[in-house]
């Protein structure tokens, strides 16, 4: 994109960060719930290319890793497709504990995960809770990485999700929808620590709006909050890998398995992100992108956006563009 690059992220981004009240460090799993489990597998395997864990669960689950994390996706056998749950990572225990106090005390459920619960995610601690659009977190802190290296079925030699010095930047990014906007941006920016990228008013779209937010890493947003209902429970989450020739290759991969493309290449405007729309089985939009903007926060001011994309993304709903 002419005239935008990354900016430079400097070692102390993460300390500056915390002094003005950031706490959440990244979106680092997600709990998917498919009617197909085996279809999502090979959809997550054959066309995104990552890697099938192979662990064992004794609900059914199957996880899929990107990178040295024991997962970033567990997909759960379920009755209905959409998502089940976002897990939160924080920097450590005093982070993770007093998140978790200034939601109680704000009125909402904390449910401390058990101990079988919390091995299942592999993480020291984890705590349960909901949004006020409904939308449920699991927040955790202490995750315990799994050293073998990544092998891609398809050859991806890497996902976009740590950046020197910074650490981890997450598995990408989601966008949640929030039909109690006000209040769900209120909850993710005073509560659990995420600060307002940018705002965007979709063209086309009369009265929509969605609130871009950072977490405490350079990438430019790890969640947004979109003003709307979703059957699914999330309107995309996005995936990114380190060269545009592998968005090709994915796309390759794509048309080959027979997936529906809910939008062409294009680049964003806000982020950067140049990417495709993909259908995963039971609907769920993954966006698979390339060269995502990362952001020093010390000198970033919010800004709003009434375009959404520099170029391309074209759109086709199933049912609706058929």
């Amino acid at each position: 994109m002419a005239g935008r690059k990354k900016s430079p992220i400097m070692p102390a981004v993460s300390s500056i960060t915390r002094e003005k009240g950031m706490s959440v460090s990244a979106s680092g799993y997600l709990r998917i719930g498919a009617t197909d489990v085996d279809a999502w597998m090979d959809f997550g395997t054959g066309v995104l290319g990552l890697m099938d864990a192979g662990r064992e669960d004794a609900a059914g689950a199957r996880f899929l890793r990107m990178d040295d994390h024991p997962f970033r996706l567990m997909i759960e056998p379920a009755e209905a497709d959409g998502l089940i749950a976002t897990g939160l990572e924080f920097p450590d225990e005093v982070a993770f504990l007093r998140t978790c106090d200034a939601v109680a005390e704000a009125g909402h459920t904390v449910a401390p995960g058990s101990a079988e619960e919390t091995a299942r995610r592999c993480v020291t601690a984890f705590a349960t809770t909901t949004d006020p659009s409904g939308n449920t977190l699991e927040l955790y802190w202490g995750r315990t990485l799994d050293y073998r290296p990544l092998i891609s079925p398809q050859g991806v030699p890497g996902f976009v999700t740590t950046y020197q010095q910074t650490g981890d930047l997450g598995f990408g990014h989601l966008v949640l929808p929030a039909a109690d906007f006000d209040a769900t941006t209120a909850f993710y920016t005073q509560i659990i620590g995420m600060g307002i990228t940018d705002i965007l008013y979709p063209p086309g779209m009369a009265g929509a709006k969605i609130h871009f937010m950072h977490a405490n890493n350079p990438r430019q947003h790890s969640l947004a909050l979109f003003n709307s209902q979703h059957p699914l429970g999330v309107v995309h989450i996005m995936v990114e890998v380190e060269t545009m020739d592998e968005v090709g290759r994915a796309m390759d991969r794509a048309r080959s398995a027979g997936s529906h493309f809910l939008a062409t290449l294009g680049r964003h405007v806000n982020d950067n992100m140049c990417s495709v729309y993909l259908l995963a089985p039971g609907g769920i939009a993954v966006e698979y992108g390339y060269d995502g903007l990362l952001i020093d926060w010390e000198n970033h001011v919010t800004t709003v956006s009434i375009e959404g994309d520099l170029w391309g993304h074209e759109y086709s709903f199933p049912g609706v563009n058929d």
